[in-house]
């Protein structure tokens, strides 16, 4: 069976902070906030909803792009964060919810306040026909755009490992939804792991891609925060504004210590 490569890069966590440099330069970036993917600090919040998101702010972080409302209802998250001076641009929806609630799952969204829902995974087993996805996908847009958001696909690397007929899915993907009704949320990191560099992805596809996860890469494959690996960050950011992508978050999926990790992210973006 196939693992999560969230958890398969378990290993890498501690090679993402002991490896790095601890004094990277920050990066020459254009973008004036920066967000941060819950995900990261799922265990706090977790534990500590509001207590998370205000030390998220106070980090530095503007936006953030949430997995879970906290046990809130999406209007009174929304207010929360505005209370801490947050928003929650976007939020990924979970490929149950999508399959069994999609119209729910988005009202929530709009109650949120987001501009994308986003489907963050597709388990190994359900990865089949990649054609009956971009379907699903443009069904899904269209339940999203009648709410007034945008659906946002986000990859790992598998999108880019050829099928045995030697197509790329994540092509596949493209060719197959409607650029009205579906985008994509870059994961820079995943795209460099699968051997893509993020700024020829954004060159080639830049404009189905809307969002971006900030993560970097080691020389070793590990991942590490922002700044800290080979991945070239000021030439992504810079073109990534360019071309009119909204919202990047910082992630990284199974830090050691993950108030560390962003710290070092934030730092090395903001200055």
């Amino acid at each position: 069976m196939e693992l999560n490569r969230r958890h398969l890069l378990a290993g890498f966590s501690a090679l993402g902070l002991v490896g790095a440099s601890a004094h990277a330069a920050a990066i020459k970036q254009p973008y004036q906030k920066i967000g941060v993917q819950l995900y990261t600090v799922r265990d706090a919040f977790a534990a500590d909803p509001l207590g998370t998101l205000k030390r998220v702010k106070a980090l530095g972080f503007d936006q953030v792009e949430t997995i879970s409302f906290g046990g809130m209802a999406a209007k009174d998250l929304k207010a929360k964060l505005g209370d801490i001076g947050l928003t929650a641009p976007s939020s990924h929806i979970g490929l149950a919810d999508w399959q069994s609630r999609p119209e729910a799952a988005l009202d929530d969204m709009a109650a949120l306040g987001a501009d994308y829902a986003v489907l963050a995974w597709l388990p190994a087993e359900d990865r089949g026909s990649w054609k009956a996805w971009a379907d699903k996908m443009n069904a899904w847009g269209t339940l999203a755009k009648a709410r007034g958001l945008g659906f946002a696909y986000h990859n790992h690397d598998f999108e880019f490992k050829k099928t045995p007929e030697g197509e790329m899915p994540f092509h596949i993907l493209l060719e197959n939804t409607d650029p009205a009704l579906v985008t994509f949320e870059l994961d820079c990191y995943w795209a460099s792991f699968a051997g893509h560099d993020p700024v020829h992805v954004l060159h080639e596809h830049g404009d189905r891609v809307r969002l971006l996860h900030l993560k970097d890469k080691l020389a070793d494959g590990g991942m590490a925060p922002v700044g800290e690996g080979t991945i070239d960050y000021a030439a992504v950011l810079a073109l990534a504004h360019k071309i009119g992508v909204k919202y990047g978050y910082v992630e990284h999926d199974n830090p050691t210590d993950p108030w560390a990790s962003i710290t070092t992210s934030i730092k090395n973006l903001k200055g």
